[in-house]
């Protein structure tokens, strides 16, 4: 009788496995490590074309608000003028004179910022591939530019009424005729004298409390708003320069 012995394959040692766990670990470690690796590359590339663009915009932003500033000082400074013309009535101040500054009453100029790369940046989520003090430089700019537009939004409400008062005194085609190439005609326009719609001294005096308003309001604009933009953007110009290698 034949006797068959079962054969006995032999028992990987543990050291085995462990090889081939590792090896397995390994790779899915490297792919992982690739993975990120690209994933890096491409934001870092994305973040470099938002800070270009970011750049641009707020180079814009920056001539924008140096040409508003000096306009919106300019202006106030005419307010006076035409606060203390109507309120005093000075010897020899004529109409004129009054049509020629209360014309400057009815323009208004708002800031407006480029900003439509860092609107984009919070619509997608992107502003965290940023460089981190960059991103948050951003967000304050951003809040600085929402809180004035709370304060455009007060001062567009005293301007209409400005504007109705102003109506009521000065005579609306007169006030477009004298007004039409005004730096050119100023001085011809002084010596003009046409009549006031309305020369109750109630209504200028109110008429000429609400100029005295929008001229300090102007100015706290430019101290509290305006200025320390144009700081923020330039701040913020830099900082992408620097770490963007950007000119």
């Amino acid at each position: 009788m034949e006797v068959h012995h079962h054969s006995h394959t032999s028992r990987k040692k543990w050291t085995h496995y462990l090889w081939e766990f590792l090896m397995l670990f390994l790779a899915v470690f490297s792919g992982f490590l690739a993975e990120n690796w690209r994933e890096h590359i491409v934001e870092h590339q994305r973040a470099n074309i938002y800070a270009s663009s970011l750049y641009k915009e707020l180079k814009k932003d920056t001539v924008q608000l140096n040409h508003l500033i000096t306009w919106t000082l300019d202006n106030s400074k005419r307010f006076d003028t035409l606060c203390m013309l109507a309120s005093e009535r000075p010897k020899g101040v004529t109409n004129g004179k009054l049509y020629y500054y209360s014309g400057f009453t009815g323009s208004s100029v708002f800031f407006s910022s480029r900003n439509s790369t860092l609107e984009q940046l919070k619509s997608s989520g992107n502003l965290r591939i940023m460089n981190t003090e960059i991103a948050l430089k951003l967000s304050d700019y951003d809040k600085s530019i929402k809180d004035l537009e709370t304060d455009y939004t007060f001062f567009k409400t005293e301007y209409e009424t400005i504007t109705g008062l102003r109506l009521k005194i000065f005579d609306g085609i007169t006030s477009v005729n004298l007004f039409t190439g005004r730096d050119k005609r100023r001085d011809s326009v002084f010596q003009l004298d046409p009549p006031l719609l309305n020369d109750d001294p109630k209504l200028m005096k109110e008429f000429i409390g609400w100029v005295k308003s929008e001229a300090n309001w102007w100015r706290s604009n430019v101290r509290d708003n305006l200025n320390p933009l144009k700081e923020q953007a330039t701040e913020l110009i830099s900082l992408l320069q620097k770490e963007y290698h950007l000119e």
